[in-house]
């Protein structure tokens, strides 16, 4: 029991940085695929069979998530362009586990059709970096389309706990809504809240038997959708960074930049030990 609320813990710290997704880190302390079933059950008449799971599960994640909303927040504000490229040394470390699981699904080799898969999502997440700073939001009188909005944008931001490859975090980023939302979770704005709630409750119901599906029967070439959607995460990352730096930020960007490189080794080698 320990060891899941730990894993939850580190999946909710996860959640709550706009870099790789919380199910990527799930994949990487092995409870990825369990928690893909157990999602997926909840709608059904097996579903007393996931809720010990989940629960267990549930407290190491908001545990980590309460923890670390609050750290990466400051380290944002303060710290902001080292941070990211913190975030961006994890995706560049876990790229090529991804990349060699998407090898092995392939049967040891990659055919057209996945390559055009990777430019594709590749793609959307690049070009949702436009698309997110078309949509104008003025937060001191919000709208019943805005709402509609959040709640469109929790239901995506819910693919990244049951798809590795992108974070939830990284999806309110790109539609121009992670700070304001870190902003009013930590004020308890609930009327935004319940929105975006609603949204992801929603995305994680229906998203998690699809992922499974896909998974089950086109494997490799989701995998490959993962491959692109990591690959444009780091450019999503990127566009975040501060324009003007110095040595010092330089040097601090590297430091961190190789730290989440080796993080990501640390946690492949102990999911082999588990």
């Amino acid at each position: 029991m320990v060891k899941l609320i730990l894993r939850g813990m580190a999946v909710g710290m996860t959640e709550t940085v706009p870099g790789i997704s919380g199910s990527t880190v799930a994949m990487i302390v092995g409870i990825y695929e369990r928690l893909i079933y157990s999602l997926s059950i909840l709608t059904t008449n097996k579903r007393k069979e996931a809720i010990p799971f989940l629960l267990t599960f549930g407290v190491g994640m908001v545990l980590g998530f309460g923890c670390s909303i609050f750290i990466i927040k400051f380290l944002l504000e303060t710290y902001r362009t080292p941070t990211f490229l913190f975030f961006v040394g994890i995706i560049v470390g876990f790229l090529p586990y991804l990349w060699h699981d998407t090898i092995k699904h392939a049967q040891s080799k990659l055919r057209v059709k996945h390559y055009v898969i990777m430019l594709f999502f590749f793609g959307i997440v690049v070009g949702s970096q436009v698309l997110g700073s078309l949509h104008f939001i003025d937060w001191n009188h919000l709208t019943f389309f805005d709402y509609v909005f959040f709640i469109i944008a929790g239901f995506i931001a819910s693919t990244a706990l049951v798809l590795p490859g992108i974070s939830g975090a990284l999806i309110l980023t790109i539609l121009g809504l992670y700070e304001a939302m870190t902003a009013s979770l930590i004020a308890l704005n609930w009327p935004i809240l319940f929105a975006v709630g609603s949204g992801i409750l929603l995305g994680v119901l229906l998203t998690s038997k699809l992922i499974r599906y896909l998974l089950k029967h086109y494997t490799s070439e989701t995998y490959s959708a993962m491959v692109g959607l990591v690959s444009g995460s780091i450019f999503a990352i990127l566009n975040e960074l501060d324009v003007v730096i110095n040595s010092q930020v330089i040097i601090a960007s590297l430091i961190t930049f190789v730290s989440g490189i080796v993080l990501i080794f640390i946690l492949q080698q102990t999911q082999k030990k588990l």
